[in-house]
């Protein structure tokens, strides 16, 4: 289906809301005074802490509309359904907030599987998946008129890396490790696309699965094949335990992840033993020891969102409250008489968003529903992350 086909059927599924909408000639999810927003996401689950702060962040933005009047007088309204992240409990709560909560916009849903399983019932109700938290290709490909992606995708922050890393060291062969699944598999394929770009030797690939913690065998190979760029493809877990094994192994050549263990916890683990780890994000990770006490617009975000939630922010906190920034400044540009096609056309045109965070920046158009403009590359030194490059293309 065509784009111009797609927002027709549209327009004709927007007008299957709710009695107040439908008899206000409202789209669903809309009221004379509020707009209905949906999530679902990891509350209590394996990955509740990117989940809860996610959603903590994107709350917090839509309650500072809330505040100063709403969009076009209309408050939003925050529904977030826990999924423990699994896909059964996503096709549940997603079943809930379109049949009975009736949502305007999906927004900051977490998981790749759980989205996937999701997203073509919520199209075909007229939502929107508007900034899910994962990097999945899938989020922004193949092109669709109601899927819009903040991160650069993990296969791309691998191209990105890559590329960077062989352009500025003396790097022939390179080697991957990465986990087993869907999301490892898109790190492979990221890594085979920057083999072919940059026309590299592949000297060691290996694959393992999630639960795996004993990597000194691993290690070893690695060192064997003559690597002079190792690439992972890890969780947060397995990227600390494959690191400190090549290093313990001896294996001195750089080695870079990308956005999944760019978190605070890998920074100082083991004592110092993640010193020199590379990763590749699209956004950028504020030291809120340093910031929260400065008299800046970050220092005065930490405060708030403390005072709000009684706890410190994560890293998710931040890419939570800039997608909700995304959608409130989509809202307002769609006007009062707001609808979906508004929305999304309003989407498409922002141009050069400019994080507040420092990260870089954001832009869509019809044809780029992936929004981070470039990369940033950082390295654990003397137990922190620092930024060594920004801009990279991929």
């Amino acid at each position: 289906m065509n784009k111009t086909a797609f927002l027709a059927a549209l327009i004709l599924a927007g007008c299957g809301g709710g009695e107040d909408s439908a008899t206000s000639g409202l789209p669903r999810g809309v009221t004379a005074d509020g707009i209905r927003i949906g999530a679902h996401s990891d509350l209590s689950g394996v990955v509740a802490t990117w989940g809860v702060s996610s959603t903590n962040g994107a709350r917090m933005r839509f309650e500072e509309a809330n505040a100063v009047g709403g969009i076009h007088g209309r408050k939003i309204e925050y529904i977030v359904e826990d999924t423990q992240y699994q896909v059964p409990n996503a096709v549940k709560a997603t079943n809930k907030l379109l049949n009975i909560d009736e949502i305007f916009l999906m927004v900051a849903a977490l998981g790749t599987p759980l989205n996937n399983a999701v997203m073509p019932r919520m199209f075909e109700a007229g939502v929107p998946n508007l900034f899910p938290l994962t990097g999945a290709v899938s989020m922004y490909e193949p092109l669709h008129p109601m899927k819009f992606s903040y991160f650069v995708s993990y296969r791309d922050q691998i191209r990105g890396g890559v590329r960077y890393l062989a352009e500025n060291n003396d790097v022939r062969n390179v080697c991957l490790q990465a986990v087993a699944t869907d999301y490892g598999q898109e790190v492979e394929i990221g890594f085979e696309q920057a083999v072919e770009e940059h026309d590299l030797n592949v000297a060691y690939l290996g694959r393992h699965k999630g639960s795996e913690t004993d990597f000194s065998g691993t290690a070893t190979a690695i060192k064997n094949a003559g690597c002079d760029l190792l690439v992972l493809g890890p969780f947060i877990k397995d990227a600390i335990l494959i690191y400190t094994a090549v290093r313990d192994a001896g294996f001195t050549a750089p080695v870079v992840g990308n956005m999944v263990p760019y978190v605070p916890e890998v920074a100082p683990a083991g004592n110092g033993s993640m010193d020199g780890f590379y990763a590749v994000a699209s956004f950028r990770m504020l030291d809120f020891e340093t910031e929260k006490d400065a008299d800046t617009w970050a220092g005065e975000w930490y405060r708030r969102y403390v005072e709000i939630f009684g706890e410190p922010p994560a890293p998710n906190s931040q890419i939570g409250y800039v997608m909700g920034d995304l959608t409130v400044r989509a809202l307002e540009a769609a006007g009062p008489d707001v609808t979906v096609e508004k929305v999304l056309a309003a989407i498409e045109s922002i141009d050069y968003y400019e994080d507040p965070f420092g990260g870089p920046s954001l832009s869509f158009s019809p044809t780029k529903h992936q929004g981070g403009d470039s990369l940033n590359l950082y390295q654990v030194q003397d137990r922190k992350w620092v930024t060594v490059a920004e801009g990279l293309p991929y």
